[in-house]
């Protein structure tokens, strides 16, 4: 059972039928347990009232006569008493008067014992009292059939037992129609949400909702964003690959024409050596774009692990190698023993970024230098990633501004899609380092520094 109306209900619904059995036992334990005791007092009153009432030394009047009539002739509501009047003659008990529906025999037969009594007389059981005067002359009983008293125990209960029934339905209708009201709310959010449309991400609006239901509404409203927010990131990103793909597309398809319309094979050679050169960009940016879009939807499969960065650095600058080395540029890395707790993937990406764009950046016969050791005047103990190249450099006041995507230093259009270095401080603010930018090597290019938290150092296997 998923609703929770449901729930509710037949939760309040069990409770109302449990409560209803629980006051129903109660009201037959406490009847049956005051009932006899009642009826007896109201028949020991009666027979008292009966004795004080016959004169004191004076024969009873024996009348054998009819009874006389009374002027109503419905008697249900009268209590089904009767009594007997009984006098002693010597060792003999005569009856001398009873009520029309009294039995002709004693309806406490062992005379001359006073008291309650329960005997079974001509068929019916019978409840009686009796009492004698001081003299044990004269008995007065009192008595009732067992079946009335039961009878009128019956009709209490069952109308205990219906006042509590309706109060009880009464009290369940209320709880169905507070609960139904209560949900109202949820059943209009659940509406709205469904009649909006496919990329309609506004928060929901609490203030309708039950408080309770705060605590999910403010979760569902965090989804939302974060759906939100990854929707936002696909746009930008098919428009910025759209926009970042264009010109390298057209140029593929200007540089293929002028290889096919080359009258000379030295032509010919030169428009395909651009038309690789070409091909390579587009490949390093449909890379960028790919790692983009993984930044962008919220870094998944980020998972930082104890690492030695300077056996990363080692493995990335290997892998530029042969790059560097077919565009005329020396790359070498200096590296000290130093451990980050790091995503693998996101810190080669870094690398590779930085790399790339040093060799890019500082020219024909250039040098770039990727260094990583441990920070010495830091207190808490970090390390510090560098990658410096000495080409032409960055002017002081676009620093900050490189780290934005597709920004481009004011000349140098053709030298990338402004991404990379966005990319690196994408990965720097999921491992919370810290970006600072310089001069590079020999006073003059450019030099980008990472600082990382130190991990402890790595045991040896």
């Amino acid at each position: 059972m998923n609703s929770l109306r449901q729930r509710m209900l037949c939760t309040l619904g069990a409770g109302i039928v449990l409560c209803w059995a629980v006051c129903c036992l109660i009201v037959v334990l406490v009847l049956s347990q005051n009932q006899t005791g009642i009826w007896d007092d109201r028949l020991k009153s009666v027979a008292v009232k009966i004795m004080q009432a016959i004169p004191a030394g004076k024969k009873l009047a024996i009348n054998h006569g009819p009874a006389l009539q009374l002027p109503l002739d419905d008697l249900d509501g009268i209590d089904p008493m009767h009594f007997q009047v009984w006098t002693r003659e010597g060792d003999r008990f005569e009856l001398q008067v009873r009520t029309p529906e009294a039995p002709a025999t004693a309806m406490a037969p062992a005379f001359p014992t006073e008291g309650f009594s329960s005997a079974m007389i001509e068929g019916r059981q019978w409840r009686a009292y009796s009492i004698a005067d001081r003299r044990g002359q004269i008995y007065v009983q009192v008595g009732s059939p067992q079946s009335s008293i039961d009878a009128r125990f019956q009709r209490r209960a069952i109308g205990f037992v219906a006042i509590v029934t309706f109060f009880l339905l009464l009290a369940g209708g209320l709880m169905f129609r507070v609960v139904k009201r209560a949900l109202r709310p949820v059943n209009a959010v659940g509406a709205e949400l469904r009649a909006r449309s496919e990329f309609d991400l506004r928060p929901l609006a609490p203030a309708r909702l039950p408080q309770e239901l705060a605590p999910l509404v403010d979760a569902f409203n965090h989804a939302l964003a974060r759906v939100d927010r990854a929707v936002q990131a696909e746009r930008r990103l098919v428009d910025d690959a759209a926009h970042e793909l264009r010109t390298p597309l057209a140029a593929l398809q200007a540089q293929a024409q002028v290889a096919l319309r080359a009258a000379t094979l030295q032509d010919k050679d030169a428009a395909l050596h651009k038309l690789l050169v070409i091909v390579e960009r587009s490949s390093r940016l449909s890379e960028q774009m790919l790692d983009l879009a993984r930044l962008d939807a919220g870094g998944a499969g980020f998972v930082p692990v104890p690492q030695s960065l300077g056996a990363l650095v080692g493995h990335v600058v290997h892998e530029f190698e042969v790059t560097a080395q077919q565009s005329g540029r020396t790359l070498r890395a200096e590296v000290s023993d130093c451990e980050i707790a790091c995503d693998v993937d996101g810190i080669g990406i870094l690398l590779r970024n930085l790399i790339d764009n040093a060799l890019r950046h500082a020219g024909p016969g250039g040098e770039v230098v990727v260094a990583c050791a441990r920070v010495v005047d830091a207190a808490a103990g970090s390390v510090r990633l560098s990658v410096l190249d000495d080409g032409p450099g960055v002017p002081p006041e676009e620093r900050q501004e490189i780290f934005r995507r597709f920004h481009r230093v004011g000349g140098r259009s053709g030298k990338g899609a402004g991404i990379g270095l966005s990319l690196v401080a994408q990965i720097a603010a999921l491992h919370q380092a810290s970006i600072a930018t310089g001069p590079g090597l020999h006073g003059r290019g450019f030099g980008v520094s990472v600082t990382f938290a130190a991990h402890p150092p790595l045991a040896d296997d």
